[in-house]
């Protein structure tokens, strides 16, 4: 009987794309590399891919703002959880409420720093101008707001910050609100939520091209009323509030160009930490298939290939990786609880752990994990049970240091 097992990990994330602790080490010569700059560092994790200009003609980007997006366990830390049924709307400059139910007629005009109120009532919804307390609206809707000035965007009180128009709808008698706003200004509402303050500008310009391309690849069309959550499902995205002169400049030196691979805006990847080698996405999610009584890896896109990410351990400007080295311990009752929780198989007392089933073998993150058990043996996918069932930062895992 094996007492427990230690878990001996690196990196923070599922590895795939661009690590955004190795970006800041390429950007700052981690190591004693050259440092890059951010067009290199794109090169780096999305290989043989160019950059191109985005299609204008496409309209807006819809960010989801409410309910079910930052919902826990995807909370982008100070980001607002929204799921009333009550928004508090104003703007310093006011703005125009249209129904677009009705072919955008004009329901009001909101005055400047007056506060209007939108709300989900009765299948209906609501607008009232709160300076005199009057109802002007109560339609089926939806209804949208526009600012007045687009300098001078409107405060959602009880969300935050957001520049571009609003749609407001009732689903449920809860609003349903959705953000339409340009690629480059979401672009500057994600850059500070997902890269920490102090950075270098190569590192938020590498984090901005992702972002912005990330996004572009998730449009929706007609298939749903929205393109990305603003929070981790997708990306962090807190609008106004978060925004700094550092991460505005690398929106504005990024500005229209995403990530193509022959001529096709890619699905950009990134994670906080790689571990020290990413993952092809062939070996991730749905994509790892179990053959002959174990698990392999499926083709990976040609721009996100495995590859060795040796900044994204020895970066150390302004200060180090802190997921570079962790372990975690667990006692054989954990293990074998964990298993039943997720596979409904009961292993008995643990006896072995194996994970040496990984992606390169000698270097790279672990594809599936094989317990063995007095009472069964049992081989699961690693993204799975490791980061869900363990709560592990990440796949990169050993059973010794490393």
């Amino acid at each position: 009987m094996q007492p427990g097992v230690t878990f001996y990990g690196k990196g923070f994330g599922h590895g795939l794309g661009m690590s955004q602790y190795g970006a800041q080490g390429w950007a700052t010569g981690a190591g004693g590399v050259p440092p890059l700059e951010a067009e290199a560092i794109i090169l780096k994790y999305y290989q043989g891919t160019q950059l191109l200009n985005i299609d204008l003609g496409r309209g807006a980007l819809r960010v989801l703002l409410s309910q079910p997006t930052s919902a826990s366990p995807y909370r982008c830390g100070s980001i607002p959880y929204f799921d009333d049924s009550i928004a508090n709307v104003i703007s310093n400059a006011g703005f125009r409420v249209l129904n677009d139910g009705a072919a955008n007629a004009l329901i009001g005009t909101a005055a400047a720093n007056v506060t209007w109120q939108i709300a989900a009532r009765s299948g209906n919804v609501q607008v009232w101008n709160q300076a005199t307390v009057t109802k002007v609206y109560d339609g089926p809707g939806p209804v949208v707001l526009v600012p007045t000035d687009a300098a001078q965007p409107i405060r959602f009180a009880e969300k935050g910050l957001y520049r571009g128009n609003y749609k407001f709808s009732n689903l449920g008698n809860t609003l349903r609100v959705v953000n339409y706003v340009s690629y480059d200004d979401y672009v500057r509402g994600v850059v500070p939520y997902e890269m920490p303050r102090e950075w270098h500008i190569e590192a938020y310009k590498a984090q901005a091209y992702a972002a912005r391309t990330f996004a572009y690849s998730k449009y929706a069309g007609g298939t749903r009323d929205f393109d990305v959550k603003d929070d981790q499902s997708d990306q962090c995205y807190g609008g106004v509030t978060g925004e700094t002169a550092i991460t505005d400049q690398a929106a504005a030196a990024t500005a229209g160009k995403v990530i193509a691979y022959d001529g096709a805006p890619i699905r950009a990847y990134f994670a906080s930490s790689s571990g020290g080698h990413t993952m092809g996405d062939g070996c991730w999610g749905n994509n790892v298939r179990q053959v002959g009584g174990t698990y392999q890896c499926g083709p990976s896109q040609p721009y996100l290939q495995p590859a060795p990410d040796p900044t994204d351990l020895a970066v150390t400007q302004p200060n180090p990786n802190r997921n570079a080295s962790w372990t975690v311990s667990f006692t054989s009752a954990q293990i074998r609880d964990a298993i039943i929780r997720y596979r409904n198989v009961d292993i008995g007392s643990l006896q072995s752990v194996d994970v040496s089933n990984r992606v390169p073998v000698t270097v790279g993150h672990a594809i599936s994990i094989r317990f063995r058990g007095s009472n069964a043996a049992v081989d699961l996918p690693a993204g799975t049970f490791l980061r869900t069932y363990l709560g592990l930062r990440s796949t990169m895992v050993r059973l010794n240091p490393f």
